[in-house]
């Protein structure tokens, strides 16, 4: 009796063989194109370079500043009830915010008019600005100059929100 031979069975691959052999492919095809392009395979543009340098310098060197009243007036505010406007005296806080940029390029020339003045409360990093923005727009409402007011606000007049 002639006993036939079964074709020997394909093991499945496990998951975690599968993971292994898509990690050594992609490996291997990494190491050609390394191979074959050379070192300039994974180098930046000088213009690509100088950007992320300057992204990189600007996200370390941010500022968190606030519009000042520059004179007593009607400035406009962004969440007043019944009104669109609010009476500021010379040195009341309008806007906390936060740049990388500085003022010129946040703002411009003349954007700003004689009414605002941008100062400076804190420079450094930019998690750092952001966090101090967030304390200056939070305890805004706590400030001598909003607790008089017949309607105290929960932000600055020029934040239209805490964010």
């Amino acid at each position: 009796m002639v006993v036939k031979k079964k074709p020997p069975r394909l093991i499945p691959m496990d998951k975690r063989s599968w993971e292994r052999y898509v990690i050594l492919l992609i490996l291997l095809i990494g190491s050609t194109a390394l191979l074959f392009y050379g070192s300039d395979f994974a180098k930046l543009s000088p213009e690509r370079r100088q950007k992320l340098e300057k992204e990189l310098e600007e996200l370390e060197n941010a500022e968190q500043y606030a519009l000042v009243a520059a004179i007593d007036g009607w400035y406009p505010c962004f969440h007043c009830k019944n009104t669109d406007r609010i009476f500021l005296l010379k040195s009341e806080v309008w806007k906390s915010g936060v740049t990388r940029k500085g003022e010129k390029e946040r703002y411009g020339t003349g954007l700003l008019d004689r009414r605002l003045i941008y100062t400076i409360q804190y420079t450094g990093q930019l998690q750092e600005c952001l966090k101090q923005e967030k304390i200056k727009i939070y305890t805004y409402a706590l400030l001598p100059e909003n607790l008089k007011r017949q309607h105290p606000l929960i932000r600055p007049p020029g934040n239209k929100r805490d964010t």
